[in-house]
């Protein structure tokens, strides 16, 4: 882990403590930065819509699951 001394608004770092009840500092800027993260993966996962050819029968993937309703 590193340190880093940041900025950080201190109107944004309030509402993002009330929103999540997280009260370090750290642990709201590590979670921020986890979720972009996680956002921008999703994003290049998104981004290969039909760009990728898939192949298999859905239906028969299906058998044998079981349905949660």
């Amino acid at each position: 882990m590193s340190r880093t001394v940041i900025d950080v608004e201190d109107d944004m770092l309030a509402k993002a403590q009330k929103l999540t009840g997280i009260k370090k500092k750290v642990d709201i800027v590590n979670l921020a930065i986890k979720k972009l993260v996680e956002q921008k993966e999703i994003e290049k996962i998104l981004d290969l819509k039909g760009k990728i050819k898939w192949e298999g029968n859905l239906e028969e993937m299906r058998k044998g699951r079981i349905a949660h309703h």
